[in-house]
């Protein structure tokens, strides 16, 4: 009988200098491979970082690098935002609590009453997640409780996103993310139709009277950055309004500034039933999320106290969390802030039309508002099929060169969806600079001024090794 090898633990001191192999290693066989050969293609397993603080990431080589990621909405307020950093240092000196469920958590209820402060009079009840998949699930859940079983269908966009958990998964039409799951809402339940298309809503209900509960989207779409027409969320509100359909906006990845304003829905003069935001609330530092909704809908659907507990959860608004989001909504509503993100955004435009005029056989067009930016490129291939795992796709494959080069040999953090592989995604911190626009442009542009053949080529040589 052959013992089992020991495996030596790793304390919290030592892991900080553990060297890149070791760490890429415990990664790919404790965590997920397949994502590890994803991130080495594209470069990403190359950085080694030793810290991180506002836009940049800083490598053990002594270098930086900057993160024009966001991770996906996270970082708003880039790394190790000071203020963020005093809020949660302050939770530590103080012993403040963290998990309370019997009872009143005072950073809770605070947390609360100040999300309704800036938001529209009637949204003015909150419940607490850590995610926008979970503040998703809640609001699902409510709709249903509240509208009863006769109304039996809701409606999704084409596109959307709004997480990967059982529930919220239903309702994610991008991509492919949903296959091969029992799905937490039945699928004939699920109606879908085209985002930005007022006629096919109208159609859908002339269709299902009566039977439609509510209705799920993106004021922006997160994975495409589609920004629908000017009055399309308010006609959408008002028709959904006139049918007793319940509207949920998600605006977990373009919410609390990302879009220009503290929420889209706010600049369009359209009010949701139910709101929901997470990622940045954490202030990039912790998990929290939060489904917000009027007094009336939430005591129709959990007024009872037989209903109370309905809907719960373990780790809704930890008290340091809510200390964290409390400081990071600070920020998004000081003086100046929104105003700061519209300038930073029309100076980035700008420069990034300039490049488009540069490269009008590369750069088809550009997407976005705020900050939240989306480069579409011309990729002159079919999408033919490669012998790459993962980047099949041509498209898939040349879109990773450009992310590749602008990481590996710029020094630029970026990313991309699978469901729009010419689309390359950029979300800088909205307390970026002027200054950090322009090294991305420069970078972008000496990436642009290279052949397609010769960054594929390089993405290929890569791929291999």
């Amino acid at each position: 009988m052959t013992s089992k090898k020991v495996k030596s633990f790793i304390k919290l001191e030592e892991a900080i200098n553990i060297d890149q192999k070791e760490f890429n290693s415990y990664y790919r066989k404790n965590i997920n491979s397949a994502l590890f050969s994803i991130f080495k293609l594209l470069g990403f397993s190359k950085i080694d970082i030793e810290s991180a603080q506002g836009s940049f990431l800083y490598l053990k080589v002594k270098t930086k690098v900057l993160d024009f990621s966001g991770a996906c909405g996270s970082l708003n307020l880039g790394h190790n935002h000071p203020e963020i950093i005093n809020a949660e240092k302050f939770c530590h000196e103080n012993n403040t609590i963290d998990a309370l469920k019997f009872g009143v958590n005072k950073l809770q209820a605070i947390l609360a009453h100040n999300i309704s402060t800036v938001l529209p009079e009637e949204l003015d009840t909150t419940f607490f997640s850590t995610s926008g998949a979970e503040a998703n699930e809640a609001a699902i859940k409510l709709v249903t409780k509240a509208q009863g079983t006769k109304r039996k269908y809701i409606i999704r966009t084409k596109g959307s996103f709004h997480g990967k958990t059982h529930g919220a998964l239903a309702f994610t039409e991008s991509e492919n993310f949903s296959e091969g799951f029992h799905l937490g809402f039945p699928r004939e339940n699920i109606l879908t139709i085209p985002f930005n298309n007022l006629t096919a809503l109208t159609e859908i209900i002339e269709k299902y009277p009566h039977e439609i509960a509510g209705i799920i989207l993106e004021p922006i779409q997160g994975q495409d950055i589609v920004v629908p027409d000017k009055g399309y969320l308010k006609e959408l509100q008002k028709i959904c309004s006139q049918n007793n359909i319940l509207t949920i906006f998600d605006e977990y990845k373009i919410g609390l500034g990302r879009s220009g304003s503290l929420f889209y829905f706010q600049s369009q003069e359209a009010t949701p039933d139910i709101l929901t935001m997470a990622k940045s609330l954490g202030g990039g530092k912790r998990a929290i999320g939060a489904m917000v909704t009027s007094r009336s809908l939430w005591e129709k659907a959990f007024g009872k106290k037989k209903d109370a507990t309905l809907h719960s959860s373990t780790f809704s608004g930890l008290g340091g969390s809510c200390a964290v989001a409390i400081k990071s909504l600070e920020i998004f509503t000081s003086s100046n802030f929104l105003q700061n993100v519209n300038d930073l955004s029309e100076y980035f435009f700008t420069r990034l039309d300039d490049l488009k005029k540069r490269y009008p056989k590369k750069i088809s067009s550009l997407r976005g508002r705020g900050l939240i930016i989306g480069i579409e490129f011309n990729f002159p291939i079919s999408q033919q099929s490669l012998n790459i795992p993962f980047a099949k796709n041509i498209h898939i494959a040349m879109m990773g060169s450009i992310v590749r080069e602008l990481l590996l040999n710029h020094n630029v953090l970026t990313y991309f969806n699978g469901s729009s592989p010419n689309i390359l995604n950029i979300l800088p911190p909205l307390n970026t600079s002027r200054e950090e626009i322009d090294f991305f442009i420069d970078a972008l542009n000496q990436v642009l001024d290279q052949k397609y053949t010769s960054l594929i080529g390089k993405f290929c040589k890569g791929a291999i090794s």
